[in-house]
């Protein structure tokens, strides 16, 4: 018996995730880290969660005129990442999370979309993600996703103290109403223009900038979009920094064979 009721509490504790937590929170985003760009989803002031890589649609990769570069996608434990030649500027990417329907305030269950007439509240979420590794005029236009968040400045080119303005976009045209910008795990104010102020931190934009947005349907189904925004700097070794490494190399080595010589 008490076998058995330990092996019911497993199982509640397994799928309580998919009841407690908000399908809209989750976004996906782009890391750059050892030459790869990390594909990542889940609450970026929480760190990344692992999902299921067919879930990841569409990755684009530009170079700073905004031609189309060509990449590899590659499969890691739940997870993907990117990989691609040099002068990589930009890449943008799609994630489908499916459809979730809502049981209550706070409570959510994935379904199938043939179960979507089963339901009264179901939500098709969809994911968007851009992230700028240079910058160009090319680079600072639009993407024309279905939700953007576009940098009205160059993101990479800010100092810590000061703050970057976005605004957030659908098909290329601004949209500020029922809008929600989110940062450090923060709802960001609306300025009276329909822009947002991002603050700058020590290490530029220390997190990815969040937007999601709801259309209004007549249905059971509305189709919510979040998006996200992310800005890194990659910065290639100088050919003098990577002869003093290997001088550096040398040295120690020379060093090791004294000792054992002794």
């Amino acid at each position: 018996m008490l076998l058995q009721k330990i092996k019911t509490l497993l199982i509640a504790a397994a799928i309580l995730p998919c009841f407690i937590q908000p399908a809209s929170a989750h976004v996906v985003w782009f890391d750059y880290k050892s030459g790869e760009y990390n594909i990542l989803f889940g609450h970026p002031e929480e760190g990344p969660e692992s999902y299921e890589p067919s879930r990841f649609k569409e990755a684009i990769v530009y170079d700073s005129d905004k031609q189309i570069l060509p990449f590899n996608l590659n499969g890691k434990q739940d997870a993907l990442s990117l990989t691609a030649g040099k002068n990589v500027a930009a890449i943008q990417g799609f994630f489908d999370n499916g459809y979730f329907a809502r049981l209550s305030n706070d409570e959510y269950i994935r379904i199938a979309e043939s179960e979507i007439n089963n339901y009264d509240n179901v939500g098709h979420y969809l994911k968007y993600t851009k992230a700028f590794y240079d910058w160009s005029d090319a680079l600072a236009k639009p993407f024309n996703l279905p939700l953007e968040i576009l940098p009205l400045e160059n993101p990479l080119a800010l100092t810590p103290g000061e703050s970057l303005l976005v605004q957030v976009l659908s098909e290329g045209q601004q949209i500020t109403d029922n809008v929600t910008v989110e940062y450090l795990g923060q709802v960001v104010a609306k300025n009276p223009n329909g822009t947002f102020s991002i603050p700058i931190g020590r290490k530029g934009l220390e997190q990815p900038i969040e937007a999601s947005y709801s259309l209004p349907s007549n249905s059971n189904l509305t189709i919510s979009y979040e998006t996200s925004l992310t800005a890194q700097s990659i910065s290639v070794p100088e050919p003098s920094d990577l002869l003093g490494l290997g001088f550096l190399g040398l040295l120690i080595l020379y060093k090791k064979k004294l000792l054992l010589n002794k």
